[in-house]
């Protein structure tokens, strides 16, 4: 028996060293998001709509396995088009990202962009880690969302086209 705890141990033990069991993202990583978006034109960031600068409506968070690192991505106040609630509530964990749609179909802001994404349209998010991310590819739930590693600390998460931008949707990003 103590040899077969010994043997569990040193198991555990290497699998811990190995990553094997502690997930792809670096939980306590700060994280900052970026939104861009691309239709018949360059690549822009959300605040260029609004004559901001690209940074303007950057968010920052920590990786917590425990809680959404964004949970109203894009909510912002004030903007000179009125209020705007969050667009996304977007969970980080060890071997996934989960973007759930907040808004309801008679928000004031977003009911203008609810529908499914045409040829060439591109909402992408920017996270980039403070570390590195130990992300090298990823499958989505969603066959009209990817992902792409830029590099060792920036993943971008990209919907396209047939994206069905409606009220409910969900998706979700496993890591590799």
């Amino acid at each position: 028996m103590k040899r077969l705890i010994a043997v569990a141990i040193a198991a555990a033990s290497l699998l811990a060293a190995c990553g094997g069991d502690s997930g792809v993202v670096p939980e306590g990583a700060d994280v900052t998001l970026r939104n861009t978006l691309e239709e018949d034109s360059p690549e822009i960031a959300f605040p260029a709509l609004f004559e901001l600068p690209d940074d303007a409506f950057d968010e920052n968070g920590t990786v917590s396995f425990e809680s959404s690192e964004f949970t109203a991505a894009l909510a912002q106040p004030g903007t000179p088009m009125g209020d705007i609630s969050g667009l996304y509530d977007i969970d980080i964990n060890a071997d996934s990202i989960a973007f759930t749609l907040l808004p309801t179909a008679d928000d004031p802001f977003w009911v203008n962009v609810f529908g499914v994404f045409p040829a060439g349209k591109f909402d992408r998010y920017y996270l980039t880690f403070s570390e590195p991310h130990g992300i090298t590819s990823g499958t989505s739930s969603n066959e009209s969302v990817s992902l792409r590693v830029d590099s060792d600390t920036v993943a971008v998460v990209e919907i396209s086209e047939g994206y069905d931008m409606n009220p409910g949707m969900e998706f979700t990003i496993d890591l590799e």
